[in-house]
């Protein structure tokens, strides 16, 4: 599913039935490859999502920025807080006791 960006706000994501809110003079029919994206609006061009530590960090999606032109989707890896990596910990700490009480 495509996503685009609200030139005016920055809003995003925002989607083709977001966009129709605004236009609803765009028919349902035109989707996909079809979509009339309005000039007030801008397609997001899609990236691979990095890669991470997931015991230790985290993925989170920035807005998106344009480069040469062209909106671009960003991604930030950063490491867990303390108080993050706390809960995960007590989290799974109570999954096992429930896993437990199952036996």
């Amino acid at each position: 599913m495509s996503a685009y960006i609200k030139l005016s706000t920055f809003e995003y994501p925002r989607y083709e039935g977001d966009i129709r809110l605004d236009h609803p003079e765009i028919t349902e029919d035109q989707t996909g490859a079809t979509f009339p994206c309005p000039d007030t609006y801008a397609l997001v061009t899609p990236v691979q999502m990095p890669e991470c530590n997931y015991e230790i960090q985290c993925v989170e999606e920035l807005p998106p920025v344009q480069i040469e032109g062209v909106w671009t989707q960003q991604f930030l890896v950063r490491n867990l807080t303390v108080e993050e990596l706390e809960a995960i910990a007590l989290r799974l700490a109570e999954m096992e006791q429930r896993s437990l009480q199952q036996e």
